[in-house]
């Protein structure tokens, strides 16, 4: 191989196998360097994930809230009731403030 040829050969080089070399590289970096950003996302992902189902742990299934559903309903019912009761024995107190007052004034009247 005499100079000339590898002269030749060192500028082929030089000109096209460094420049190639070099572009694959740095694809090659930049692809790594996107795989870790898709791992971190992925991983950010996965606690978002992660978090969203042990909040719908605990949430309540339909029977549950059906069955919470009628027992307010129920409460509304024994309200009412409860309600009815107390307007009844704020009739008897009126009425026996009534007769309470009678009396006083019967009793401050002298029987008058």
């Amino acid at each position: 191989m005499d100079l000339k040829t590898l002269d030749l050969i060192l500028r082929i080089v030089q000109v096209v196998v460094i420049p190639v070399v070099g572009v694959l590289i740095k694809l090659l970096l930049d692809q790594r360097k996107d795989q870790r950003q898709q791992t971190k996302t992925l991983a950010g992902f996965d606690k978002r994930l992660t978090t969203a189902e042990a909040c719908l742990r605990n949430v309540p299934s339909e029977k549950t809230l059906h069955e919470l559903a009628l027992t307010i309903q129920n409460f509304g019912g024994d309200l009412h009731v409860a309600v009815e009761k107390i307007e009844g024995m704020g009739r008897i107190v009126d009425r026996l403030e009534r007769v309470v007052t009678r009396h006083e004034d019967f009793l401050l009247n002298g029987g008058k």
